[in-house]
């Protein structure tokens, strides 16, 4: 099942997040307090109007979380013609190992594209890992050519 997190989700979130992170980058920190300071982080955008969202897919059978997904909304100045005036970020996807390729990236990614969609959003981005690119490019993006970066650490 994949719907809308809420801040009571906030305590699984914040364990999936250092699931998800752990895997690519060597902990600084314990699981326990990585989750004592993530966990009112998220609890606190996800109870109030901060301009983030996350999906959440939970196991049928437990309940228990096993993927995430979030979205920041990115707001552009105002402008005095018919211009959408938010981009969105797509940030920490994340799906359970033993439940990859079952289709629950693809129902985060859906659900993310809509909001996106009822809110106006000009431009939907993101950093893919390379074995995410093909999922990405099944649901419409590609690489663009009119936006710069510049990586400040490495």
């Amino acid at each position: 099942e994949v719907r809308a997190a809420t801040a009571a989700d906030a305590p699984e979130l914040a364990r999936l997040r250092f699931a998800f992170r752990s895997r690519h980058h060597a902990a600084i920190e314990s699981e326990t307090d990585f989750v004592a300071r993530c966990e009112p982080w998220m609890r606190d955008r996800l109870a109030r109007n901060t301009g983030w969202r996350a999906w959440v897919a939970a196991d049928r059978v437990s309940s228990r979380l096993v993927g995430t997904l979030w979205l920041q909304l990115v707001e552009k100045l105002p402008n005095p013609g018919n211009e959408a005036e938010l981009h969105a970020y797509i940030t920490s996807v994340y799906v359970q190992p033993e439940l990859r390729n079952a289709g629950v990236g693809s129902r985060f990614i859906q659900s993310a594209l809509t909001a996106c969609r009822d809110l106006d959003v000009d431009t939907v981005f993101l950093w893919p890992s390379a074995r995410s690119r093909p999922l990405y490019a099944r649901h419409g993006f590609a690489p663009s050519d009119d936006i710069l970066s510049q990586r400040l650490r490495s």
